[in-house]
């Protein structure tokens, strides 16, 4: 079950905002045709399994943690008021004690709105790419409305990834600001949960059925406003399911604990040029 874990983890990728009251107008689009921003992650996800099986036996695991490193680039194909289009590639690795690294190379399509909400991917890249995509959008955060320290309100991620049955409503407070590679850099945290469902499975690969319940979600940000990108985020994930299945001997729970970290790197953080600008062919109309 790791593994699947591994191809969609429910890291917590995007934070876009409802916001409150009359929704601002938001500044300009801040990604243009031809930009490109690389994000590298890295996570740990550990699970354990407590229960019966079919036969009544009893069921009592815990999985080795699996770690992940990733890196990704991420280049903008088309960018208009509506929505962003990408053309992504990546490197995936996973590591679990004990047993050899296994990497995966893959590409991905994906369209984002306006308002953050990821309408459309396709390809061979899991859901940890996800993370970073909704933050380009030009109202991803209070929908596109200026920060400032003290703000707190309420929004959806972008998506839902894998397990969970709805997107996530999270609560977003504005903790701090400060001065990164010369742009201003809001500190947010968050907290929230999401409605899950999983398939379980033994260590030998006998299905135990669908186990359901609730992942309590918390997140801390670093966000450039001004440039609509996420520069850190560490998030983390944790859940008690309960499962039943096809027979009364069947029964049992699932805890899942994942956390996570993604950050822009250094040469997207330094080598920004002024938003709707592409270097080779200056404004775009």
């Amino acid at each position: 079950m790791l593994a699947i874990l591994a191809a969609g983890l429910v890291a917590l990728q995007s934070a876009v905002a409802d916001g409150s009251g009359p929704s601002p107008t938001p500044a300009p689009q801040a990604r243009y045709v031809g930009e490109t921003l690389s994000y590298s992650l890295s996570a740990v996800m550990s699970q354990s399994i407590a229960g019966s099986d079919a036969f009544g036996k009893a069921v009592n695991q815990t999985s080795a943690p699996t770690n992940v490193k990733l890196h990704e680039s991420i280049d903008i194909t088309k960018a208009t008021p509506q929505d962003l289009s990408m053309h992504r590639t990546g490197t995936i690795t996973a590591v679990v004690v004990g047993a050899k690294p296994v990497s995966k190379t893959g590409q991905g399509w994906t369209t984002v709105t306006s308002a953050g909400q990821i309408v459309h991917d396709s390809g061979k890249l899991g859901g940890l790419f996800l993370l970073p995509l909704p933050f380009l959008a030009d109202a991803a955060m209070k929908s596109g409305g200026d920060l400032s320290v003290g703000d707190r309100w309420s929004g959806k991620l972008g998506t839902k990834l894998y397990g969970m049955t709805a997107q996530p409503r999270l609560v977003f407070t504005v903790t701090a600001e400060s001065v990164v590679s010369g742009s201003k850099v809001y500190s947010i945290e968050a907290t929230g949960s999401v409605p899950m469902k999983e398939p379980v499975m033994t260590a030998s690969g006998e299905p135990l059925g669908y186990a359901k319940g609730t992942a309590e979600i918390s997140a801390h940000f670093e966000y450039d406003r001004d440039n609509r990108r996420l520069v850190f985020m560490r998030a983390e994930l944790s859940d008690t399911l309960h499962y039943s299945g096809p027979t009364k001997h069947v029964s049992g729970r699932v805890k899942d604990h994942q956390q996570c970290e993604v950050s822009l790197d250094q040469a997207s953080l330094a080598g920004h040029d002024e938003p709707g600008m592409d270097p080779s062919s200056g404004p775009l109309p």
